[in-house]
């Protein structure tokens, strides 16, 4: 009786999912073969590799989250940290592939621009949240566009991004926006970001307003089913590499991780130990990793794993050409044909 008790608290513990969330090390994912160009477009396949990083997600069961407690290379984490309320497994699910594709077009059009096309337009950039306390908030409203930032045009959202870096907390900054058809002008003290207190901070969320990507040729990326914006920095990276001559990545392997902006500015992602841990298993020995969370990678690469921090696309070229690739010089496709 008792052994048969004990077997069925063995099967519940593993069967009986938990509020919890087990993050483990995924896979490095080669991009080569997930990018194609259209017949009218240049194609270059490179010697050198970019890989992008997965990590496994699935929610817990008392047995798996006392494993996941026990292993250096598993996280486990409250399900309110990785699903939103009101969010099942289904819909969750859709999400990412969602942020995925978009992170496919950011990608597609970063990489055009980095090549000389005009390939992202905009008309402003929207607010789509204010953070509550924020240097925003009671200046700014939600659906305000913002068109200009201290006498500078603003076309897409990353343009607000990238203009706020090269300010200081307790900078003040005009702001131009269009509400309810008037153009507005809004003054407002720049406060800090709450993770790097030295950076200033707006506090709203925006985005592109009347965006539109227009690339010279087609290019498909097909991601596998995989979900979640993280592999933005790689897409980009293997873009350059197809699209023109040479080796972006000196012909080494690299793997990247990383959302890409429309402006080229590289976001955390999360999961970057258990990142870090499948790059070392593929026998990957160069890793680009949002400067964020270069503190997490390193903490978990060995000796043999280097780990190199991004801010930006730019950040990213010229480590590949410290290590013999050739992204500071990079021309339009098919400038120079062999």
């Amino acid at each position: 009786m008792l052994l048969g008790l004990v077997a069925l608290g063995l099967v519940a513990a593993s069967v009986v999912r938990i509020p919890y969330y087990a993050l483990a090390p995924g896979s490095a994912v080669d991009v080569e073969p997930l990018v194609s160009v259209a017949k009218d477009g240049p194609s270059f396949p490179p010697d050198g590799r970019v890989f992008l990083t997965t990590v496994s997600l699935r929610q817990a069961t008392v047995l798996s989250a006392l494993r996941g407690w026990l292993d250096p290379h598993v996280d486990v984490v409250e399900k309110d940290t990785i699903v939103p309320p009101d969010t099942d497994a289904d819909e969750l699910r859709e999400m990412n592939l969602r942020l995925m594709d978009s992170s496919k077009d950011a990608a597609r059009g970063v990489a055009f621009e980095q090549l000389g096309y005009d390939a992202i337009s905009g008309s402003g950039a929207t607010v789509v949240q204010v953070v509550r306390g924020s240097a925003a908030d009671g200046q700014l409203r939600r659906d305000d566009t913002i068109v200009e930032l201290g006498g500078e045009p603003v076309r897409i959202d990353g343009d607000v991004i990238s203009m706020l870096s090269r300010r200081a907390p307790g900078d003040r900054v005009t702001l131009v926006v269009e509400r309810d058809g008037a153009r507005v002008p809004v003054d407002v003290e720049l406060g800090r970001r709450p993770e790097a207190r030295d950076q200033a901070f707006l506090g709203v969320g925006l985005a592109t307003r009347d965006l539109k990507l227009d690339f010279p040729y087609d290019v498909d990326i097909q991601s596998e089913r995989i979900g979640g914006p993280s592999a933005g920095l790689a897409f980009t990276l293997e873009l350059l590499d197809v699209l023109t001559e040479g080796e972006l990545t000196g012909a080494r392997k690299v793997a990247a991780t990383g959302t890409i902006e429309l402006d080229g500015t590289v976001g955390d992602v999360g999961g970057v130990a258990q990142k870090t841990a499948a790059v070392e298993s593929a026998g990957i020995d160069l890793f680009l990793v949002p400067r964020g969370e270069l503190a997490d990678a390193r903490r978990t690469a060995g000796d043999d794993l280097q780990v190199e921090p991004v801010d930006t696309l730019e950040d990213a070229l010229r480590i590949l050409a410290r290590e013999g690739g050739n992204g500071l010089a990079l021309g339009r496709p098919g400038a120079h044909t062999s």
